[in-house]
């Protein structure tokens, strides 16, 4: 500090230069680095070094950057490991010094030293298991410091002397981007993409007709059992679909295009050999219908419903009241376990690429129908096989919802019909599975009125919900679904009774001698929309129109009364006070909680201005 500025007084302030003098040298070397090799990474190391440089106070550890722009957990992390390993280093030349005799450093060389030893960096941090985690980075090797760096202190000397020998071309960028680029024109698409897929068809038809190419709408028909996307449809928030890969194909010449009108495609010689390669290497790898379908025995050739059998054989009319009257039983292994499809929920039989189809098609062992349903989705029926128009349903239904038709069916009333309908059906596990659309983005509703009305389901109606991500998770709900359950009736004798099988738990495996089921045709013509309804059905109906009305308050309700002249005449004679408070004490639920005064308010309001006749 100058003396006349001591002597008039004058304020002086200091300002430190380069206070983190150390981490900006290694940050200005990946910097380098990076600019040389054309990383991307050149941005965030530019933006980190920048406002380190703007920060005026020290920083004891690399762990104190993470509050500064450009800093990230693993570039703090990697930063702490080289001040380590200097600090390692440091402390071993003092020894060695020490131990031969030679004046040591001063205390504040040693500490402020910029740039470590490159060898003693490389050595510690490589045998360290931080260096798993650098390609995240972009670093894939350690560290190593560029002879060229600024230094303000002897020991980069000797730094220097050792940096010498190291090759320039061994960084972590430069590493990092070879095994990112791998060999050029190397391809082999990953197990059951779309590339996979197309690949192993074409190889197959290559082996049926040599000279023979497919057409796009074959190829797909084909290739969608090979693959877990679909070839139609594109992922949520997505415009791709499978078959995009094909222009890769293409690019790489494994696929030949004959014409571009009505165009026919081929496998080429390195196409060939590439997907005889995919195909060798999976043959060990099994398929999800492997993994849920391999432990059921085989049943014989003769069974009329195979997976891919996709038909129309509802039962013939009139046959009914015969049927039901008849006395059907089926001993275990005398029947099959059958998922029936609600052809509603396909875009048509006629229709080959409709993704709920080709996702039941992948898989082989499971044995589905397309049928007509009044009620639900998708409900699974026990098949004999010498008899083939006897069919007993299992106490099993479920209704499929995505998240865009959940907030659909909500406003505009569908929701609770659709529930009321389910409860009557005589099924006594429903199960509501919901499926999720674009990220639940844009759906109509808020999401957590959505997620309000499936707890209600599962609380109140007391449905068991399922949640999944895609068309592709429920199906293989459903063909799990179908393997548990042909264990688990396949050991039971099963006998048509017109009720259902007390089951409430089906967790439980508990395997009674004989089970009581109702008939296929009963359960489709009872669950009809169309069947005359009665008065206490149109009653249940009309209260569940009201806001605030369940299931269960509307059947507490009926059941004292079950018309509504009954609950006029009870309005009648009663006073308005008295009316309001009628239905309150009300027991509805499992839990037998009262309907409350509010409803019970809504209730008389609703009614009391009619005069019984």
């Amino acid at each position: 500090m100058p003396l006349n500025a001591i002597a008039m007084n004058k304020k002086v302030s200091c300002k430190r230069v380069r206070p983190n003098a150390r981490f900006e040298d290694w940050l200005l070397h990946l910097c380098a680095e990076a600019k040389a090799k054309k990383s991307h990474f050149e941005p965030m190391l530019k933006e980190a070094a920048e406002s380190l440089a703007k920060y005026p106070l020290p920083l004891k550890t690399a762990s104190e950057c993470i509050i500064l722009k450009g800093f990230n957990k693993k570039l703090c992390l990697y930063l702490d490991k080289c001040l380590t390993s200097f600090n390692e280093n440091a402390l071993s030349d003092y020894c060695e010094n020490r131990g031969r005799g030679e004046p040591s450093h001063s205390t504040r060389s040693t500490t402020i030293s910029p740039i470590p030893s490159s060898q003693h960096v490389t050595r510690s941090i490589s045998n360290s298991p931080l260096s798993e985690s650098f390609p995240s980075l972009g670093f894939s090797e350690p560290l190593e410091i560029n002879p060229s760096s600024r230094t303000s202190n002897p020991d980069s000397e000797k730094s220097e002397n050792v940096q010498e020998n190291v090759s320039s071309d061994s960084g972590p960028l430069s590493s990092g981007n070879k095994k990112k680029k791998g060999k050029p024109g190397t391809y082999k698409p990953a197990h059951r993409s779309g590339g996979y897929a197309i690949l192993v068809t074409l190889l197959e038809q290559s082996k049926l007709n040599p000279n023979c190419s497919m057409t796009k709408e074959h190829l797909i028909e084909k290739a969608q059992i090979h693959c877990e996307e679909s070839f139609v449809r594109p992922k949520a928030g997505s415009m791709y679909t499978a078959w995009s890969n094909m222009s890769r194909l293409l690019t790489k010449g494994l696929v030949t295009k004959t014409r571009k009108k009505n165009a026919e495609y081929s496998l080429t010689s390195e196409g060939e050999k590439l997907a005889t390669e995919l195909l060798e290497a999976s043959t060990n790898i099994p398929t999800v219908n492997d993994m849920i379908f391999n432990d059921i025995p085989s049943t014989s050739s003769s069974t009329s419903h195979t997976s891919n059998s996709i038909s129309n054989t509802a039962p013939k009319q009139g046959s009914s009241t015969s049927q039901q009257q008849s006395f059907i039983e089926m001993k275990p292994g005398d029947f099959d376990i059958i998922l029936l499809i609600d052809k509603n929920e396909t875009g048509g039989l006629k229709k080959r690429n409709d993704p709920t189809i080709m996702e039941f098609n992948k898989y082989p062992d499971l044995k589905h129908d397309y049928r007509s349903l009044k009620v639900g989705d998708f409900t699974w029926i026990a098949k004999h096989k010498k008899h083939p128009e006897q069919e007993l349903v299992l106490p099993y239904v479920v209704e499929r919802k995505r998240m865009d038709d959940l907030a659909a069916s909500i406003k505009d009333g569908r929701f609770h019909e659709q529930k009321f309908r389910l409860r009557r059906c005589g099924l006594k596990n429903v199960i509501y599975l919901v499926e999720k659309y674009d990220k639940n983005k844009g759906l109509g509703l808020p999401l957590p009125s959505l997620l309000q009305a499936l707890t209600n389901t599962r609380v109140q109606d007391g449905f068991k919900v399922r949640s999944t991500n895609s068309l592709n998770q429920s199906v293989r709900f459903l063909a799990m679904m179908t393997k548990r359950l042909t264990i688990r009736y396949g050991k039971m004798t099963l006998r048509n009774g017109g009720e259902e099988y007390d089951d409430s738990d089906d967790m439980k495996f508990i395997v009674p001698q004989a089970v009581k089921l109702m008939t296929f045709e009963y359960f489709n013509k009872s669950s009809a929309k169309t069947k005359p309804l009665t008065v206490k059905d149109t009653f249940i109906k009309l209260l569940l129109q009201l806001k605030g009305v369940s299931v269960e308050k509307a059947l507490a309700i009926t059941n004292r009364y079950p018309t509504p002249h009954s609950l006029i005449v009870a309005y009648y004679k009663c006073d308005q006070q008295e009316g309001e408070i009628l239905l309150a004490s009300l027991k509805y639920g499992d839990q037998t909680r009262n309907i409350g005064p509010a409803l019970s308010k809504s209730v008389y309001h609703l009614f009391s201005s009619l005069n019984p006749k």
